[in-house]
């Protein structure tokens, strides 16, 4: 299967869980556990199989491991950004976390490559 192609299912396969998800999230009660089913699970979760199907378990394993330290890095932007706009103002203290957020990607990316 060409790469484009692979684009192509992986978006397909995606919206189609994003679709489901929502319909989860709008059956389930209280609305706040809506956001469990959001798309983002939604498009990993069709990124990773259409991946297993065509490249195999390493390349969904590599995967699932940068999954994770954007995560990781994620959560440091959101710890240090709601601090540093109050101290610094929205677009200095955005930054400063933006680059918090690099400097923890590519240290996770260091660690596990």
């Amino acid at each position: 299967m060409g790469e484009v192609w692979t684009i192509a299912v992986r978006g397909l396969c995606g919206g189609l869980l994003v679709m489901a998800f929502a319909l989860v999230g709008e059956i389930v009660s209280p609305k706040r556990f809506a956001g469990i089913f959001a798309a983002g699970p939604a498009v990993a979760l069709a990124g990773m199989a259409v991946t297993l199907l065509v490249l195999g378990e390493r390349q969904v394993a590599e995967a699932g491991h940068g999954m994770v330290v954007g995560a990781v890095a994620l959560v440091a932007y959101c710890a240090s950004a709601v601090p540093l706009t109050r101290r610094l103002g929205a677009t200095a203290g955005s930054a400063v976390a933006m680059v918090i957020w690099a400097a923890v990607a590519a240290l996770g990316w260091e660690l596990i490559t």
